[in-house]
Order: C-alpha cells, then structure tokens, then sequence
C-alpha cells in the first residue's frame, strides 16, 4: 500500500541521518522503525483497548464522577512540564546520536 508521511524537518533529517548510518534506505529505517513499534507490547503509556463489559466488572460499583471536580483533579496530578521536558531531552538525545 502506497501511502504519503509528512514528517517534520528535524525527523526528515533524523531519518536520512539514520539512513545513512545504517546504509539503507529512509524508507527502509521508517519500516524498521513501525515494525518495531507495531510489535512491542502495550506499555503504561500506550493505551490498549478494553472491552466495556470488562470495565463495567472492574469499576461498576464506583459512584459517578462530577466532570468539572474530575478536571480539577486531574491539574493536581499531572505536571506538564515536567513530562514536556522529557520529551525535549529524548528528542535531544536522539538528534546527537
């Protein structure tokens, strides 16, 4: 199946980059590179789909959440920054290798 990827300027570059390392093709690396990630298993991360009766087992007996208190909840808990920067430094450190 022929398909079109638009990647930014820094993945172009990356990609042609590890191309040329690995002495193969950009869309040789960018195969390599989905086959890889199709084939890892499901991590925290990554989320994985759960059939609704499977949930409704596990979580049927807790009462409803207020949507706005949830929100609310949610800013307590996640801190942005600091996953944002760690996004940046495994961007840098990918881009100097």
């Amino acid at each position: 199946m022929a398909m079109t990827l638009r990647l930014s300027d820094e993945q172009a570059d990356a990609l042609r980059r590890r191309a040329e390392v690995e002495h193969t093709s950009m869309q040789q690396v960018a195969l390599t590179a989905i086959d890889t990630y199709l084939g890892t298993p499901a991590t925290p991360g990554r989320r994985t789909a759960v059939p609704v009766d499977e949930l409704f087992t596990a979580f049927g007996d807790l009462p409803p959440m207020d949507r706005g208190r949830f929100r609310a909840d949610q800013g307590e808990h996640i801190d942005n920054a600091a996953h944002f920067d760690a996004y940046l430094r495994a961007a840098q450190s990918e881009q100097s290798t």
